[in-house]
């Protein structure tokens, strides 16, 4: 039987090897991968720790910016007060100041009605709409935010704003913008291996700035968590995805508390533990002892020892289908135990081969006296015949003529059996076919007159049996026979037929049947004396076959129909015999 490749693979010696080397590597594996895991996360904390670090150095010179610009806005809030009403020196203030500070673009004082009263520019410019003022209005507060499209620069902003108050009453604001192209992080300090991306935001978890710009600034910060709520709190860090789905580590420091904090990223993927060594490293260790445990493996079990068992098993097949084998013994790089066996196998095979020529000359000796025997019985049989039809010709009577008749036909049955058991290729074994064919074949011919015009059928399906089963067949398909041609009577319409078959109904099973027409008999009633020695033997015949006898009596037909077993040699149907019979 061939086994499927995958389950040869899954039996073979070399995969359950690797599989125990595997198993007994699996402790080491999981105590690689628990440091491994403990490695990484000292890992992490060291880098979330540089990464505050290298997030508030990044953001120094914004942080300088924006409390240079909140510190500016509260000064010029203060004075708002009393230079307010004289327009002229309230515009020179805030031209001054931008002229005299380049990174900021705009300065103005904005009145409680939303009207820019004085500025550096754009004075009476109304920002009652404006979302920073309606802010204002609703929470007097110093505050900070982006405006992408500012009013007046028509440019992306940052807007720093300080009330004003007086007599305890809102009265407008100051404003100070920051350019966003101009406020871009100054990263080049930092070192190249640590590519920090910093933005900021505003109490309100609204983006400032950002280094990598505004556009798709959404997709960098961290997934599942807002801005707001980093406000209030100290500085902290932690791994995790953008809403862009990549792997990075954040830091979040403050830049003004309550006021502008900035978020600092870096890939996960740059990040190194020492130079040289990922992060990753430590799993190679479990990963390369597998792999080099399956290389042993394959090494140890496949070349040593499974190369060799296949050609054992080559030269045992060939032995079997050939009696041949290799008659080189192997090398001396085998290990000994293989030799050994080895060795153990050709003296069992030689042994094997002597004892087979010696059982094959036995049998044949036995065969040719077995022959022989069967030839002397078919002999002695035909003799008796000749004898019973010297008999049948000095015989006076019609009646005992027949009676001689039947006899000798038995005692022709019995022979045509024996001869077949030393004519026939099958030692022991009968073609129960062939010998029905020889059997019937001559009693439908001798048993029917010429002028009758029988019409005979025959099939038989091949058959071996043994001579328990062969020759009580081969008498009751005579038997039967010579009744059918007894009885065989013209039908009304047609001629007169006779019907012998043999069938293979299943495996192990064969069924005999024998039919006969009826109507206008062929043979004179006065010829024929019915004594019921036909059926008995016909019982007793189908006893020693083992199986079941049916008779069909139809006004047009007559059938005998035997079901039985075909047996093995060790298997007796029935030990009954004719003694019953008298």
């Amino acid at each position: 039987m061939t086994r499927r490749p995958a389950r040869r693979f899954f039996d073979g010696l070399g995969f359950r090897v690797a599989a125990l080397l595997t198993l007994a590597l699996f402790p080491i594996g999981l105590i690689a991968v628990s440091l491994t895991h403990q490695f990484s996360e000292a890992a992490d904390r060291r880098a979330e720790t540089a990464l505050l670090a290298l997030t508030a150095q990044a953001a120094a010179s914004e942080e300088a910016l924006i409390r240079s610009g909140f510190s500016t806005s509260k000064a010029l809030a203060s004075a708002m007060p009393s230079i307010r009403d004289d327009t002229p020196v309230c515009n020179d203030v805030f031209l001054s100041f931008v002229d005299n500070n380049p990174e900021f673009s705009f300065a103005g004082y904005i009145g409680p009605d939303g009207i820019l009263q004085c500025g550096s520019s754009a004075v009476g410019f109304d920002f009652s709409e404006n979302a920073v003022f309606k802010e204002m209005r609703k929470d007097p507060a110093p505050r900070s935010d982006l405006s992408k499209n500012a009013p007046i620069s028509k440019t992306a902003v940052i807007v720093i704003s300080t009330p004003v108050f007086m007599a305890g009453e809102f009265a407008g604001y100051v404003a100070v913008s920051l350019p966003h192209n101009e406020t871009r992080l100054q990263l080049e300090k930092l070192p190249s291996e640590r590519p920090v991306e910093l933005i900021t935001f505003n109490n309100d978890g609204e983006v400032l700035s950002s280094e990598g710009g505004l556009d798709g600034v959404n997709l960098r910060l961290p997934q599942g968590r807002a801005l707001v709520g980093f406000v209030a709190h100290q500085r902290t860090s932690f791994s995790g995805r953008t809403n862009g789905g990549e792997e990075r580590i954040f830091a979040v420091v403050p830049i003004l508390r309550n006021s502008v904090y900035a978020i600092g990223s870096w890939p996960r993927e740059r990040l190194a533990v020492a130079p040289g060594l990922a992060v990753t490293t430590p799993m190679l260790f479990p990963i390369a002892m597998w792999l080099t445990s399956l290389g042993v493996a394959f090494f140890a079990v496949h070349r040593l020892v499974i190369k060799h068992i296949r050609r054992l098993s080559h030269d045992m097949r060939r032995f079997a289908a050939t009696r041949r084998h290799d008659d080189g013994p192997l090398s001396e790089s085998v290990p000994l135990e293989l030799r050994e066996i080895d060795d153990a196998w050709r003296d069992l095979a030689e042994t094997l081969v002597r004892d087979e020529a010696e059982l094959e000359g036995t049998i044949h000796d036995k065969s040719v006296l077995l022959k022989e025997v069967h030839h002397r019985v078919k002999n002695n049989l035909q003799l008796i015949a000749s004898i019973v039809n010297m008999k049948i010709r000095k015989a006076r009577t019609p009646e005992a003529r027949q009676a001689l008749k039947e006899v000798q036909n038995r005692v022709m049955s019995i022979a045509t059996v024996h001869r077949s058991l030393y004519e026939t290729t099958t030692e022991g074994r009968v073609r129960a076919d062939e010998l029905l064919r020889d059997t019937v074949g001559k009693l439908v011919t001798a048993g029917t007159p010429q002028e009758a015009k029988l019409q005979s059928s025959q099939h038989y399906d091949p058959v071996i049996l043994y001579p328990d089963q062969a020759v009580p067949l081969s008498l009751l398909a005579s038997e039967a026979t010579t009744n059918a041609l007894k009885y065989l009577g013209r039908p009304s319409e047609g001629l007169p037929n006779i019907d012998v078959r043999l069938e293979i109904t299943e495996p192990g099973r064969a069924l005999l049947s024998i039919e006969n027409s009826k109507g206008t008999p062929i043979v004179p009633p006065e010829q024929v004396r019915g004594t019921g020695l036909g059926t008995n033997l016909i019982t007793a015949f189908t006893q020693q076959l083992g199986g079941r006898l049916k008779q069909v009596d139809e006004p047009d037909l007559y059938g005998v129909y035997v079901d039985f077993p075909i047996a093995d040699f060790d298997e007796h149907p029935t030990d009954s015999d004719l003694s019953a019979l008298g």
